[in-house]
């Protein structure tokens, strides 16, 4: 890996932060992977409205675990900036 973790952090809070509807569909699949429960589902045809840049960042944050230096509450605290931003809501308060 040629990023760091806290590079590729970066780079996902920066699209995240983006205004659009790709953007909001990262953010709403960025809060599934994290917790990894049904509570937050998304549909994976979404990653079809990324362009192929986009699809590379989608695909780093499937391997943002791997990283070394890696930090579950640098992933939580970007989990939470999603939310908050796009105002997500878990599947059953919708």
């Amino acid at each position: 890996m040629s990023q760091t973790f806290e590079e590729a952090l970066a780079e996902i809070k920066v699209f995240i932060a983006a205004d659009g509807g790709a953007s909001h569909w990262f953010s709403k699949a960025y809060a599934s992977w994290y917790w990894g429960t049904e509570y937050w589902k998304v549909s994976l045809g979404g990653y079809e409205s990324l362009d192929g840049n986009n699809k590379s960042l989608f695909i780093k944050m499937l391997g943002l675990r791997k990283y070394p230096g890696w930090t579950d509450s640098a992933l939580h605290e970007l989990a939470m900036f999603a939310v908050e931003k796009w105002n997500l809501l878990p599947c059953e308060a919708r």
